[in-house]
Parts: structure tokens; C-alpha cells; sequence
């Protein structure tokens, strides 16, 4: 009986604490200057993995608006003097708490309060960075315009009038390119739409040449051949005949005898000239010229 009131008195206690003794969570509180957005339900991480979420945010007025978040982290996790939790934003605008685990020296209960701070987005630490650059490129253009007297910049502000007088003239000058070139372009459109038409004409005509030519070219060729037939044919009379013996050459080529007294007589014929190239006054003296006296 009196472990049963102890339980009891242990649950009441806890109770009107606000601790809920079968909650699988604890609840740690953390005090920051700003959270830029954080809000309940965003989740509680160690190193990505999700051990916890963001409970309820509420901003005190009385310690310079500083905002209390109190986030449920679950029991597993062992939370003390060595973690820091930092509101964490990423390129997407998501928000955060992030748990840097350090080495503990004493370990926080349910109700604890943690640090924590708020963790510099892309855009604070290249506006950090920036700064820098902007304030050194204000004194640069300080000390450009203390340079520049008026004079030069009498003769700057002419310059970019003559630049922009220019600019326009390039810009008519390439809108009247633009006209003429259409107009090129036009004509050659016309031009190739006439050569296109201009050989569906020539075509049938150079077929109709290519005919003509073909029909030239096989009757030269046939007349040729009817010639070289007609020529075949008589030399191939005339061979017969000499085979035959008919006429003179035929007479010669068949009959030894004829073939004997021609060649008989050519030679005669030949040492009687032969005699007269030597002799030649014996053969002249009927003529009138005296023969020499040998001596």
C-alpha cells in the first residue's frame, strides 16, 4: 500500500511539473536572439540523422526579446554540458536545430537548459564578406572622382555622347543592311525558282539531243561495218580467184612455169641495164655517135 501512494505521489508530482513520466522524450529549453523562421515541428538533428523536433517557441520581452525554444530530444540520446544546439538554415530556406555533441562532464535531465546560437547562412557570411569589398570600393571611387577634374570629365561626357551618336548610326546603317539584304535574298529566291523551271525545260530538250546523237552515232557505225563486210567480200573474191589461177596474178602465184619466165626476164632486164649504165655509146651509136678506137 504505501509503494502504491509512493507511485502515486511520484505521477501527481510530475504531473503539475508538466512531465510526462511515459513520454520516450526529453524536453531541453535553449535561449537565442533570433531564430529567422524557426517554428515548432522543425526538426532536431545529430549530424543529419532526425533525434528530436521543436516543441514550442516563446519570446520574452522582459531579457531583450530573446526567444526560449524548448525541443523534444529523444531518451537514447545522452544530452549535457557539452552539447551546443544551433539553429542551422540551408540553401532551400529549411530550418533546423542542429546538436554539436562535445565530450560531457555532466549529464542534462528532463527541463535542462542548453546553449546554443544561431548558425551564419550563406547569404550572412557573403554579405560579411562583401562588406569588406563594398566599403574598399567606395573609397576607390572617392578617390577616382577627387582624380577626374572637370576637364576630364568634360571630355568623358563627350566621349559617351560621340559613343552614342555612333551606336545609332550602326544601328541605321544595319537596319538599311538588313532591308537590302532581304531584297538579296529575294532576288535569289526568284533566281533559283527560274533555274529550277529553266531545267525542267532543258531537260526533255538535251533527252531528245541524247536520241539524236545515239540515232548518229549507230548509223555511222553500221555504214562502217556494211563497208568493212563489202570490202571483206571482194577481197575474199579476189583471193579465190588468185587461187584458181584466174588473171595474170593468179597465173603467177598457181603456175611455176610463168612464175620461172618472169623472173627470167627480170633478170635479163636487169644485166642489160646494168651493160648500157657501162656501155652506154654501143647502145647509142645507131644514133649518130662514133664508137672510141681502143687503144
Amino acid at each position: 500500500m504505501t509503494l502504491v501512494a509512493g507511485v502515486i505521489l511520484y505521477l501527481g508530482f510530475n504531473f503539475l511539473k508538466g512531465t510526462d513520466v511515459f513520454s520516450k522524450t526529453n524536453t531541453f529549453y535553449i535561449k537565442y536572439n533570433k531564430v529567422d523562421g524557426l517554428a515548432p515541428s522543425n526538426p532536431v538533428l545529430i549530424n543529419g540523422y532526425q533525434v528530436g523536433k521543436v516543441k514550442t517557441l516563446t519570446l520574452n520581452q522582459h531579457d531583450n526579446n530573446s526567444i526560449l525554444v524548448s525541443i523534444d530530444v529523444s531518451k537514447e540520446i545522452l544530452v549535457g554540458d557539452g552539447t551546443f544546439a544551433e539553429i542551422s538554415k540551408d540553401l532551400l530556406g529549411s530550418m533546423s536545430i542542429v546538436l554539436l555533441m562535445g565530450k560531457n562532464t555532466k549529464q542534462y535531465e528532463n527541463g535542462d537548459t542548453l546553449k546554443g546560437d544561431f548558425q551564419l547562412g550563406l547569404m550572412d557570411i557573403l554579405g560579411k564578406k562583401a562588406d569588406p569589398i563594398a566599403l574598399h570600393l567606395d573609397t576607390t571611387l572617392v578617390h577616382l572622382s577627387k582624380l577626374i577634374d572637370e576637364d576630364m570629365r568634360t571630355k568623358l561626357y563627350g566621349t559617351l555622347v560621340n559613343l552614342e551618336a555612333i551606336s545609332a548610326i550602326l544601328k541605321s546603317t544595319m537596319q538599311s543592311g538588313k532591308s537590302n539584304l532581304d531584297g538579296t535574298f529575294e532576288n535569289l529566291n526568284t533566281l533559283t525558282s527560274n533555274l529550277v523551271e529553266t531545267e525542267k525545260k532543258l531537260t526533255p530538250i538535251m533527252n531528245k539531243f541524247g536520241a539524236v546523237a545515239d540515232s548518229l552515232n549507230d548509223l555511222e557505225l553500221k555504214q562502217t561495218v556494211a563497208n568493212a563486210n563489202a570490202l571483206l567480200v571482194e577481197l575474199n573474191k579476189s583471193a579465190t580467184k588468185i587461187s584458181k589461177g584466174e588473171g595474170t596474178l593468179g597465173a603467177l602465184v598457181n603456175d611455176k612455169a610463168a612464175y620461172t619466165n618472169l623472173n627470167k626476164t627480170l633478170a635479163d632486164l636487169d644485166t642489160l641495164l646494168v651493160h648500157f649504165n657501162k656501155n652506154p655509146n654501143y647502145f647509142l651509136k645507131p644514133f649518130g655517135s662514133k664508137p672510141k678506137k681502143g687503144k
